[in-house]
């Protein structure tokens, strides 16, 4: 009894499925008053919105980082003088740590150019690697604390 009922309802299942299978919906129409050249018109508008939006935050961000680019080059010279202060172990180990930020110093500015002109992919890509180089100049900072 319950396997000719578990029959049944698999096949109503089925048929149910089946018999939906062959309805084709149509596209919807697009509505009355609206024409093709009003859609392309919004449709110009929003890309250009967004790309007004893009450079925006592109260049907030520019701003931020030359806040964080200048910031860097203070502890940088507060390293610096730290290090001329210091005893001549920890003098070595101090300039060595700020010839290390320089070098990154510099590829951050070479990325930062670099980044200025990418779009797309290419902008997020580069962004990281700056974000990252970031981060391992501060990390490498933070060291210097230690020292």
């Amino acid at each position: 009894m319950k396997k000719t009922l578990l029959i049944s309802a698999a096949l109503l299942l089925a048929s149910l499925v089946f018999t939906g299978c062959d309805k084709k919906e149509e596209p919807p129409k697009p509505k009355e008053g609206i024409s093709k050249d009003q859609i392309q018109e919004q449709a110009g508008k929003l890309l250009d919105m967004t790309k007004d939006f893009l450079e925006e935050q592109k260049a907030k961000y520019f701003n931020d980082l030359q806040s964080k680019m200048q910031d860097f080059n203070q502890k940088l010279d507060e390293l610096q003088a730290r290090a001329e202060k210091a005893t001549p172990e920890m003098k070595s180990k101090l300039q060595n740590l700020v010839q290390q930020l320089q070098q990154k110093q510099e590829v951050a500015k070479k990325q930062l150019e670099e980044s200025k002109g990418a779009v797309g992919q290419t902008w997020d890509d580069m962004k990281s690697k700056l974000d990252n180089t970031l981060k391992q100049m501060d990390q490498d900072l933070e060291k210097g604390k230690d020292i």
